[in-house]
C-alpha cells in the first residue's frame, strides 16, 4: 500500500470482543492495532500460556483479494525466519463460520515502543542512537537478504521498528497487513510500501536489497528530524536534508548515500552499508600533496567518480628539448638519405631503421606537447582517452574493479635525463599517460587517483 504520512486511511472495526476464543486456543485480551483490512489483537495462547499478537483478516470484509495474498505471504515468510530480532512465528489458522471465513496469524508479542511512537512522545535521537539503530537493522537485513531466496521487507519505516526497554530493535510487519496495502497499477505492477519511505524503483513494483536500505535511511531521517521524509525538498528526487540535521560529516555522507534515488548510487546491500557505517574515517595525511600552484590540470572528485583533464602542455619545458632533438634527428636523416640516394640509390635503404626511430621521436614529441588526456573513473568502469588536435587517437576502458593502481615510471631519456610518465595498471595491462607534465603534478595525480581507487 501507499500510505500517507504516518497515518491511516481507514480502520477496520474489530470482529472479536475481549474474551472471545479463536480455534479453542487463542483468548482475545485486547486490540493492539486496527488497519484498513485487518485487526491485530493481544491474545493468550492457552497451549503455551504465552501472550501473542494475533493478526486477523475477514474474508467477508475484503475489498481486494490482494490483501489476502499478502497476508498469506507474510505467514509463509515468517514461518521460515529464525532471528532474535524478528518476532517468532507461532501458527497460521483459518476458521469458517456460516457467514464468513477468518484468517489468523499468531506471532510472538513484542513488548516495546515503535520508533514512530517514541518520536511522537518527544524523543530525539543522538548520533550514537542513530548508529546503534542503523547497525541493528542492517544486521537484520543482512540476514534477510542472504536467505535463499532473499527476503525483502519493502516497508521499513518507524512504525515497523520496535525498541525494547534494553534498546534492542525488532523488525515487524512482514506482510504489511495493517493499513499498508492498496493496489495501484503502474505498468501492471503492484506497489507495496509507505509513501515517504519508498525509493523510486518501488513505485514501479520493483524491489531489491537496496530498496530496504532506502527505507532505513528515510526512517533514520525521520527520527533525527521529527519530520516525514516526504516533507523535505527533493530536487531531482533526491532528499535535501543536510541543512536540517546535525551529524558528523562521515554519518551525513553515509546517510546521503542510503537515500540516493538512483538504485546504482546506493549501497548495493546491507553488509556494504554496515561496513561503510562502522569503518572510521581515514585521517588526512599531513604529507598529502595539494594541487600545484599554477597547474592547468582539471581534477574533479565526487563521492563515486573522478574526472581528470590534462590539457596540452605546449612547447615548454621538457617538450622543447625533446622536440628539438627529434627535429635535429629527422633533419639529419633527410640530408643523409638524399645524399645516399644520389650516390647509389640502394644505399639509402640503410636509413630505414633510423627513420623508424625518427618517426617515433617526432610522434612522442608531438604527443607530449599537443596531447589532451581525459581520465574518468566511476564505480563501474574507467575510460582513458587521448586527443591530438581534437582527434581521438587512443582510448582505453575497462572495469574499475580490475584497476590495480597508478605508478610513476621512466618513459624515455633526453640528454641522459629520464622523462617520467604515469602508468595506470589494469590487470595485466598498463596504460601510459601524463608524460608531458611536471614532476610535482605527476606526484599529485598519482596520489589522488590511488586514494580514490582505495576509497572504492
Amino acid at each position: 500500500m501507499i500510505e500517507g504520512e504516518l497515518g491511516h486511511e481507514s480502520t477496520m472495526t474489530a470482529q472479536h470482543d475481549i474474551g472471545d476464543k479463536i480455534c479453542d486456543r487463542f483468548l482475545i485480551k485486547g486490540i493492539l492495532g486496527q488497519g484498513g483490512v485487518g485487526v491485530t489483537y493481544a491474545a493468550l495462547d492457552e497451549q503455551t500460556q504465552e501472550n501473542v499478537a494475533l493478526k486477523a483478516l475477514s474474508l467477508r470484509r475484503l475489498d481486494d483479494w490482494k490483501a489476502l495474498e499478502l497476508f498469506e505471504r507474510e505467514a509463509k515468510t515468517l514461518k521460515q525466519l529464525d532471528h532474535p530480532q524478528i518476532p517468532q512465528y507461532i501458527d497460521y489458522v483459518q476458521v469458517d463460520t456460516e457467514s464468513d471465513r477468518g484468517f489468523y496469524l499468531a506471532q510472538q508479542l513484542v513488548e516495546g515502543t515503535s520508533l514512530a511512537d517514541l518520536v511522537a512522545e518527544g524523543w530525539r535521537s543522538s548520533e550514537d542512537d542513530i548508529k546503534d539503530i542503523a547497525q541493528q537493522v542492517l544486521n537484520i537485513l543482512t540476514y534477510l537478504h542472504t536467505l535463499h531466496p532473499p527476503v525483502i521487507h519493502r516497508d521499513i519505516k518507524p512504525q515497523n521498528l520496535i525498541r525494547k526497554a534494553d534498546d534492542t530493535i525488532l523488525l515487524v510487519d512482514f506482510g504489511a497487513v495493517q493499513d499498508t496495502y492498496r493496489q495501484t497499477q503502474i505498468g501492471g505492477s503492484t506497489i507495496v510500501g509507505t509513501y515517504g519511505y519508498m525509493p523510486p524503483e518501488q513505485y514501479h513494483g520493483r524491489a531489491y536489497p537496496a530498496t530496504d536500505l532506502y527505507g532505513l535511511g528515510a526512517t533514520l531521517l525521520y527520527i533525527l528530524s521529527g519530520s516525514s521524509p516526504a516533507d523535505f525538498p527533493q530536487p531531482r528526487l533526491k532528499i535535501d536534508f543536510r541543512s536540517r540535521v546535525n551529524l558528523s560529516p562521515h554519518l551525513t555522507d553515509w546517510l546521503e548515500r542510503m537515500l540516493e534515488p538512483a538504485l546504482e548510487d546506493r549501497f548495493s546491500n546491507a553488509k556494504e552499508a554496515l561496513t561503510a557505517l562502522t569503518t572510521p574515517l581515514v585521517k588526512q595525511d599531513k604529507n598529502a600533496l595539494s594541487k600545484p600552484a599554477g597547474s592547468r590540470i582539471d581534477l574533479k572528485r565526487h563521492r563515486d567518480s573522478l574526472d581528470i583533464t590534462i590539457p596540452p602542455v605546449g612547447l615548454s619545458g621538457n617538450s622543447v628539448g625533446f622536440l628539438g632533438f627529434a627535429l635535429f634527428w629527422n633533419g639529419f636523416l633527410v640530408v643523409w638519405t638524399l645524399g645516399a640516394a644520389a650516390g647509389g640509390g640502394w644505399f639509402a635503404l640503410f636509413s630505414i631503421p633510423f627513420w623508424c626511430v625518427g618517426i617515433f621521436l617526432m610522434r612522442t614529441a608531438l604527443y607530449s606537447s599537443l596531447m589532451r588526456t581525459i581520465l574518468t573513473i566511476n564505480r563501474q568502469e574507467f575510460t582513458l582517452t587521448k586527443y591530438l588536435l581534437g582527434f581521438n587517437v587512443q582510448q582505453k576502458q575497462g572495469k574499475t574493479a580490475e584497476l590495480v593502481n597508478v605508478e610513476k615510471q621512466e618513459s624515455y631519456k633526453v640528454n641522459n635525463r629520464p622523462i617520467m610518465e604515469l602508468r595506470l595498471h589494469h590487470g595485466v595491462h598498463s596504460y601510459a599517460f601524463a608524460n608531458g607534465i611536471t614532476t610535482v603534478e605527476q606526484n599529485w595525480l598519482k596520489q589522488e587517483i590511488n586514494q580514490f581507487l582505495e576509497s572504492l
